[in-house]
């Protein structure tokens, strides 16, 4: 059964890993999977093949011969438009807390250790696909959930969580799955303050307390990229946290 992408053809998923007998294992799981994969065992030529092939999602190896996998990450993330949004997974034997926080911090989706499950590796393959295709709703946390609709809006602002949309003045904003999936939570709770260990929990479902600075990276990158609003706002709680802010107007 095929994985649909965003073309509504199978999903394609670019395998960027230089130990040839790995990179096989997962084409073969992949396509079993349904999916379509493309392998290539170096960094060099990701940036154009992720133009011209345009995959539904990158699994990335940290450690290739020609550049780190954290920088090539980093130039993905700096693409314009939807290239720049493409759901990056890591793969990789650098397991420690650290790397893990640096991976988070440059936006990657998922970050998986080698040696890896297989199937494991292709369930959290759909799993991120699915937060980034209309194909499957993934649910917000329990208490958000209960309350509020699948999609918000504010003022200028809409967040579609089902489809993994977010616009301001009717303008699509690209953003990475993890960076709507934060602006929703927030803005599901308008001035709430959450302190940045909430959020880890709530959106990453991280608990371990130095992974705060992906939190104020995420919240960074939010403030940029949606720009100034009068209507509204991420407000920062010193020492606290953040919280959605609307500002009310005469």
């Amino acid at each position: 059964m095929n994985n649909p992408g965003l073309s509504g053809k199978p999903a394609k998923i670019l395998v960027v890993d230089d130990e040839p007998n790995i990179a096989e294992v997962i084409r073969l799981y992949l396509e079993h999977a349904g999916f379509e994969s493309i392998i290539v065992n170096r960094g060099n030529g990701v940036i154009e093949m992720l133009q011209s092939s345009q995959p539904d999602l990158v699994l990335l190896d940290v450690m290739l011969p020609d550049i780190s996998g954290f920088e090539l990450c980093s130039v993905i993330r700096e693409l314009p438009g939807t290239q720049g949004s493409t759901p990056v997974i890591f793969l990789t034997a650098k397991g420690e807390s650290i790397d893990k926080l640096r991976g988070f911090n440059l936006g990657v989706d998922d970050y998986i250790v080698k040696p890896f499950d297989p199937n494991e590796l292709v369930a959290r393959i759909k799993a991120v696909l699915r937060r980034t295709t209309a194909q499957n709703y993934i649910p917000a946390p329990p208490a958000v959930q209960e309350t509020k609709p699948k999609t918000l809006r504010v003022h200028n602002l809409s967040i579609d969580l089902e489809q993994y949309k977010v616009s301001v003045d009717g303008s699509r904003i690209d953003l990475t799955p993890k960076e709507i999936e934060l602006l929703y939570f927030l803005a599901a709770s308008p001035g709430r303050v959450y302190t940045r260990e909430d959020l880890l929990g709530y959106v990453w479902h991280f608990d371990f307390s130095g992974g705060t600075r992906t939190v104020d990276a995420h919240v960074k990158n939010l403030r940029k990229k949606l720009g100034s609003h009068e209507a509204w706002t991420i407000q920062t709680l010193w020492g606290i946290g953040y919280s959605f802010e609307v500002h009310k107007h005469g």
